[in-house]
């Protein structure tokens, strides 16, 4: 898969628009820090924010938990104790304002959703996807870039799309791009079409 792209190239560098995407680069020992869920509320990420209960000032439990401890990874310090009181309460309002939710401090729908969707970025940053591809297609002249946004496929896996440009192509005055990848949490790389 290294060379692959070779074949493609002047197809991909005639036909590839440019995209607004921020470029990104792994650090340089190769590591990145990963927030982990206890494993007791990992369950929680298999049910839909649908079929969560919605909870507020007063409900207790491991679902208060997650919340707490979801708040306190997107940096909105609460205490994690599975009670939903006044201090949790302020901060998922101070959450829901961020994320320009209806702010009632209710954990709904779209509290759930956005609570997981936080979790989910906070567990696979862009920054790994980026590692991901860089070892996948292990070439030194490719530079590789995302626009940020966290996908799912149709199986509830999680991914990042990542354009793979030359950069001797770049340096020549073109657009560099050689292809486009999906980069999924398990550190699968995938040719894929732009999004």
């Amino acid at each position: 898969m290294k060379k692959k792209w070779l074949a493609v190239l002047p197809v991909a560098v005639l036909i590839a628009a440019p995209l607004p995407i921020q470029t990104v680069s792994a650090s340089d020992n190769g590591s990145i820090e990963m927030s982990e869920l206890p494993p007791e509320l990992e369950p929680i990420l298999n049910v839909a924010p649908e079929h969560q209960p919605t909870l507020q000032q007063g409900s207790a439990g491991i679902e208060v938990e997650f919340v707490q401890v979801t708040l306190n990874e997107a940096s909105f310090e609460t205490e994690v104790d599975g009670l939903f009181g006044a201090q949790t309460d302020e901060q998922v309002r101070n959450f829901q304002s961020e994320r320009e939710l209806a702010v009632d401090g209710i954990v709904g729908v779209e509290t759930w959703t956005a609570l997981f969707k936080e979790h989910q970025e906070i567990i696979f940053p862009v920054e790994k996807a980026i590692s991901y591809a860089e070892e996948a297609l292990d070439n030194d002249d490719l530079v590789f870039s995302s626009d940020g946004i966290i996908h799912e496929d149709s199986d509830g896996n999680i991914f990042y799309s990542v354009k793979a440009q030359s950069q001797d192509l770049i340096d020549g005055g073109g657009s560099g791009t050689v292809g486009f990848y999906d980069v999924y949490y398990n550190g699968d790389v995938v040719e894929s079409e732009p999004r």
